[in-house]
Formats: C-alpha cells, sequence, structure tokens
C-alpha cells in the first residue's frame, strides 16, 4: 500500500511531488533502518535517523538529481535511499506518466522491477537484460515496456550515485578536458577504419538467440565524428558544417552505421521517438537517446564506404560523455522466447571503442563551465550582434533626429531588415522562438539555472534586448526591425511590391478577430507544454523558423516544406501574414509590451486626421487614432509623418499661416489655438 492505495493504482493516481518531503512521501519504505526523517539545510536530500540518534542514511527525490525521461517523456518520479557504505537501501516510484502502465501492463511489474535494487551497491553496474560482461548483474526486462524500465534502470542507480557524491560517500567525478585535432581533408573509409575512427559491433543472429545459424543480425559502426576528417568524410561537407554549428560545450556528435538485416532503432523508436536498442555506456554513466537527438543519414560520402542499410546522427548533450575516455556502445537485442505470446527474452551486447590520438587529445588544463566555453566559441558573433542591436536602440533613443527625414528612417529600416534577416538568421542562425518561452515558464515554475540561458550566448542576448525594448518602445522594436523570419517575410512583401504584385488585406470583419488567433496558438502551446513537453515542441513547428535557418525544409518531412511555401508565397501578397495572425512568439511578446510608455508621438489633431492611418501596414492605428501597441510593429512612418511640415496636416496648415503677413489680431488667435491643439499629447 502507498498513502493507503494499493502499489498498483496508488502511483498513477498520485500528483507529481515537486520536492522532497518525508512526511509526504514514503521515505521509510527506501530506508527502512531510519527511526525518523529530517532535512538538510540547503540541501535536496533528508537524513534518515536512527534509533541512537546517528545518521543511518539518505533519502532523495530522483527529480531533484537527475533529468531523465522515459516513455512517456517525462520523468519516473522516484524515492532512493542510500546507507553510508554506498549501499541502495530500498527506492519507491512515487509518480509516472508511462501509458503502457496506465493501460496495459499492470503497475505492479514496474513495482517488482524496482525491488531488485534494494541492497545493491549504487556503484554495481546494473543491466536490463543478460549482461555480457562478468561483473555486471543482470536484470529482467519487463515485456512490452524495454523504454520504461531501462530509463527507470538509469534513474535509480544515477539518483543514488549523485547522492553520494552529494554526501561524501563517493568521490566526485572529474572529466579532463581536451581537444579534436582538425585534419586537413576527409579521411577514406579505410582510413577511418585504420586509424581506429570508428568502433565496430557485429552480432549473428545465433547470438541473439534468434536461429543456429552465423547469418548477421546487425554489423554496426560507430563513433564520435566531431573531428572535421571524420565528420566530414561520414556526413559530407555541408551536414557537417550545419550541425557542428549547433553543438555548444559539452555536446557531441555520434554517428552509428549498419550493414546489418535488424534494425537498430526499434520498436519504441516508431512509437515514440525513443532508442531503445543501442546505447552508450562509459563507466557507470548511461547515454540514451530520443528522436530529439537523432537525424537520419541516408548514405555515407566517405571514399570507399561499403553500402549501408541505415544510419543515424545523435547529438550527446549535457557534457554526459567523455571524449577522453573509453566508451561502449551497446546493442540490446530481444527475442520472443516462446513462454508466452508476448513475453522476450533480452540479450545485451558491447563494443568498447576509444577515440585515438590522431582525433581527440586531452590538455591539461581543466576547461571549465559549459557556458563560459560557448560565449568563448562565439566572442566574434556577440560583438556583430551587439553592435547590430545597439545600433537598433540608438535609432529609436534618437528618433527626433531619424524620423526627421521620412526617407532617412525608411533606409535605416531596410537596412536593420536585411542585416537582421542576413546576419541574425541565415549567418548566425539566432532565431528566437516560443520553445524558449516554454523553458522561462518551466524553469520559473520549477528552477531557474542560468547556465541553461547562458549556453546559448546570441539567444541570450536577444532575450535580453527583447525584454528591454518591449517594456520600453513595445514589441515592434523587436518584431518589426530584428526579428530574422519578421524580416525575411517584410522583405519578400517589399520586392512583390516591387515587382508590382497586387498586394490584398484581409476586410476589417475578419481581420480584427483574426488577429487575437496568435495569443490562442500561444495559450494551447503553454498548457501543452505542461502536460506533454515533447508534444508542444513538436506543435511548436507552426512557427516556420526552424524550417527557415536551421534545417532546410527540403530535407524535412513534406508536411514541414509544404507549410513554410505557403506562408512565402502569402508574404508575398500580404504583409507579415505570420507575424500578425499566428506567431505565438509575437503574441507573447505583444503581452509584455501591452503597457508602452514611449511609442510613436500623436496630437490631438490626429483622432481626426487619418494620413497615417492609410500608410500603416500593420493597421495599427484605431479609429480614434490612437495606436494599438499591440499590433504596431514600430516601422515609424507615422512619427516620420508627425515631424514632416509638408504632410502632416496641422504642420502644413501652421507652416502657411507662418508665411503670411496680413493677418489681423482675430487670425493670429485663431493660429493660437491651432498652435495649442498640435502640442504633443
Amino acid at each position: 500500500m502507498i498513502w493507503g492505495l494499493p502499489a498498483a493504482t496508488a502511483v498513477a493516481a498520485a500528483p507529481a511531488p515537486t520536492s522532497l518531503d518525508c512526511e509526504a512521501l514514503p521515505c521509510a519504505v527506501v530506508l527502512s533502518q531510519a527511526d525518523h526523517f529530517r532535512p538538510v539545510a540547503e540541501a535536496p536530500y533528508w537524513e534518515g535517523i536512527g534509533s541512537d540518534g546517528d545518521v543511518v542514511g539518505w533519502v532523495a527525490l530522483s527529480t531533484d538529481f537527475v533529468d531523465i525521461k522515459a516513455y512517456s517523456g517525462k520523468p519516473l518520479v522516484t524515492l532512493v535511499g542510500l546507507t553510508p557504505d554506498g549501499i541502495v537501501s530500498g527506492a519507491r516510484v512515487v509518480h509516472h506518466s508511462e501509458p503502457i502502465l496506465l493501460v496495459g501492463i499492470p503497475e505492479q511489474a514496474l513495482h517488482d522491477f524496482v525491488d531488485f535494487y534494494a541492497g545493491k551497491s549504487a556503484l554495481q553496474r546494473i543491466v536490463v537484460g543478460r549482461a555480457s560482461q562478468d561483473d555486471a548483474l543482470s536484470v529482467d526486462a519487463i515485456s512490452g515496456a524495454t523504454v520504461t524500465v531501462l530509463a527507470q534502470n538509469q534513474t535509480i542507480l544515477e539518483t543514488a550515485r549523485e547522492l553520494g557524491r552529494e554526501v561524501g560517500v563517493f568521490e566526485p567525478g572529474h572529466v579532463a578536458s581536451g581537444h579534436f585535432i582538425a585534419g586537413d581533408r576527409p579521411w577514406t573509409f579505410a582510413e577511418l577504419i585504420e586509424q581506429g575512427a570508428l568502433g565496430h559491433m557485429v552480432v549473428s543472429e545465433a547470438e541473439m538467440g534468434l536461429e543456429d545459424t552465423d547469418a548477421i543480425a546487425v554489423d554496426l559502426y560507430f563513433g564520435v565524428v566531431d573531428a572535421p576528417q571524420v565528420g566530414r568524410a561520414l556526413l559530407g561537407d555541408r551536414n557537417f558544417d550545419h550541425y557542428s554549428k549547433k553543438l555548444v560545450q559539452g555536446e557531441h556528435l555520434f554517428v552509428v552505421l549498419n550493414r546489418g538485416e535488424y534494425s537498430f532503432k526499434g520498436s519504441a523508436f516508431v512509437r515514440g521517438g525513443i532508442f531503445d536498442r543501442i546505447r552508450l555506456q562509459q563507466g557507470l554513466r548511461e547515454i540514451t537517446f530520443r528522436d530529439t537527438d537523432y537525424k537520419n543519414l541516408q548514405d555515407v560520402p566517405a571514399e570507399g564506404s561499403p553500402e549501408f542499410a541505415e544510419g543515424g546522427l545523435f547529438f550527446v548533450r549535457n557534457g554526459q560523455l567523455d571524449p577522453g575516455a573509453p566508451y561502449d556502445l551497446v546493442f540490446l537485442a530481444s527475442h520472443y522466447d516462446h513462454q508466452s505470446a508476448f513475453s522476450r527474452e533480452f540479450r545485451e551486447f558491447m563494443s568498447e571503442h576509444t577515440i585515438p590520438a590522431s582525433v581527440y587529445v586531452v590538455d591539461e588544463v581543466p576547461s571549465g563551465l559549459p557556458w563560459r566555453q560557448a560565449w568563448r566559441n562565439r566572442a566574434v558573433d556577440v560583438v556583430v550582434l551587439l553592435a547590430y542591436l545597439l545600433l537598433v536602440i540608438g535609432i529609436f533613443a534618437a528618433r527626433r533626429y531619424t524620423t526627421a527625414d521620412p526617407a532617412r528612417i525608411k533606409r535605416l529600416h531596410l537596412v536593420m531588415l536585411v542585416i537582421g534577416f542576413g546576419v541574425v538568421g541565415v549567418l548566425f542562425r539566432a532565431q528566437p522562438s516560443v520553445t524558449q518561452i516554454f523553458t522561462a515558464v518551466d524553469s520559473a515554475v520549477h528552477e531557474w539555472r542560468w547556465s541553461l540561458f547562458l549556453s546559448e550566448p546570441l539567444i541570450f542576448i536577444l532575450w535580453i534586448f527583447i525584454a528591454g525594448v518591449s517594456l520600453t518602445w513595445g514589441r515592434g522594436v523587436f518584431c518589426g526591425w530584428v526579428c530574422p523570419y519578421g524580416a525575411m517575410s517584410e522583405l519578400v512583401f517589399k520586392v512583390g511590391e516591387k515587382l508590382g504584385i497586387r498586394s490584398y488585406e484581409l476586410p476589417d470583419s475578419i481581420h480584427m478577430p483574426l488577429r487575437y488567433t496568435r495569443y490562442g496558438v500561444l495559450a494551447v502551446l503553454v498548457a501543452v507544454y505542461f502536460f506533454d513537453s515533447i508534444l508542444a515542441e513538436r506543435m511548436a513547428e507552426v512557427e516556420p523558423f526552424k524550417s527557415t535557418f536551421l534545417v532546410p525544409f527540403w530535407t524535412r518531412h513534406w508536411a514541414f516544406g509544404a507549410w513554410w511555401i505557403v506562408l512565402l508565397v502569402v508574404s508575398v501578397f500580404s504583409f507579415r501574414p505570420f507575424c500578425r495572425y499566428l506567431c505565438p512568439l509575437g503574441g507573447g511578446l505583444a503581452l509584455l509590451g501591452s503597457f508602452r510608455p514611449s511609442g510613436p508621438r500623436r496630437r490631438v489633431f490626429c483622432t481626426s486626421c487619418k494620413i497615417c492611418t492609410q500608410g500603416c501596414e500593420p493597421r495599427a492605428i484605431r479609429p480614434n487614432g490612437t495606436i494599438d501597441p499591440r499590433e504596431c510593429l514600430s516601422c515609424m512612418d507615422c512619427e516620420a509623418t508627425y515631424r514632416n511640415a509638408e504632410v502632416c496636416p496641422p504642420l502644413l496648415g501652421i507652416t502657411r499661416l507662418e508665411v503670411r503677413s496680413d493677418l489681423d489680431e482675430r487670425e493670429r488667435a485663431k493660429w493660437a489655438d491651432l498652435k495649442e491643439k498640435v502640442a504633443d499629447v
């Protein structure tokens, strides 16, 4: 029983705990030696106190130490107990979202699996399936829930090890810094093998337990491909350059190629984007992959390369892999054992590989924090971006001068759009997205980690800029001047105008309510994110940003390409259609800048004059002459008109009066009254 409910139902029914509280959670189940428990000041674990008053162990909540996603895309929230001699005293799942355990396999099977870990050393290597090493323990998988138990195995062991390091039971791990050697040309496939740049694993059908035959099941070549002589050989120049630019400190590119008959992807990849057949093992750390870490490889351009049945490029993230130390590729094979309709036998196969010295060299000097390295790597980009953003800020800070000449502000706007699209978007690939709003909301609700935001220097700078200008001048400074995709959309529209293509605008009866669609899109995405973060990330593809700047749309699923083309074509005939009606990022920023203190200047006369309304492409000027800050893109055309004595009707009238010399006192009084009316408000 857990919290008064049977074990088979309590876990799914219980809410996910956000912090450890042994007064509310069953800590005694995982550390039975304790007489009572007490929290430790400024620590994410509780101490278990024996009857004699001594500390007999510690209890931790897995989500306070590790972030390991299971099949559902959410963690298996687990209580883990640890004794002073490094033994796992017990473990208990207190919340999960696994669909297979909610509607299929009995939940008790997961509790039985977790019970295996009690009494095992936290430093013991425990393998799901039949272990291939003598020093490893084997634990049976749950047929039909392989991904779940792989995640649970990793959750329990890594939580116990991190807890042990926190309380001083285990020595903290150390990763020596190093660097990849950049070769002058791509290696041939023969050179890759000769240099030891690739590991190799062959598993026969007989070894998998399928048949008594020597037929090959999988024939895998694998390795880290960060070095150009390796990466360019296996990925090609274009793909290598593209994916290398996406890496931050602590991330690596890993390739798996297969010549065998059986796929290394696994059935769980088809269902949920999780690779349950392959993973990496380095020491006591296991590294698993999700579909967000994976890119399909269709061919290998290396000279002399054999034909491969399948290939995959994986991102190894979060500093999980130490390139200077040996690691193992683990292949988890399974087959029906004929004991029941769905029962399977699992066998693990491993192949060790060490990156050769011709590819990677270990340094003597510590590398420091990953985010600091990311800033060093992009130092030039940071300087260029800051200069561009400061120029935009300068244009608005000095707008009495920049808007004094309508032609001047138009030229400045056009130049900034070109830089925003060409440099910030195409060259730097620094397109802010609603996904960063997800991250910010999640961090605000759970734990705020500055290192998470600092790891992307250009995006971090852009968001600081966005917050500052949105609260001062409104969201239009970013959306209308800097946003790479918005800039592209507007430039496409301007090109269409130059070519004489007729533009179209929706009538107010459609345009006015349709503007609120972007707020609905934002609300739905944020709501879905709290229930299923992976689904929300996929739904965020409503933003065409990834297809524009990160991954060429023609290399993606046809639906992404079709959506990108539709938006581009519509942009030729309509001013910024995505920005005005659908963009969830723009919706969020519009809310942020709703009460800007310094919008475009207006006069009392503007309530009746419609000259600015006629030229407002975003249609942000209300019928009463005021400007809606949520719609305004800060093009500043209306303020340029405001300052133009040859265009603005009240200024034009004053100018005409000033040149007359035959005014009587009554007429001069009218002129004075008019002058007062056109005063700034």
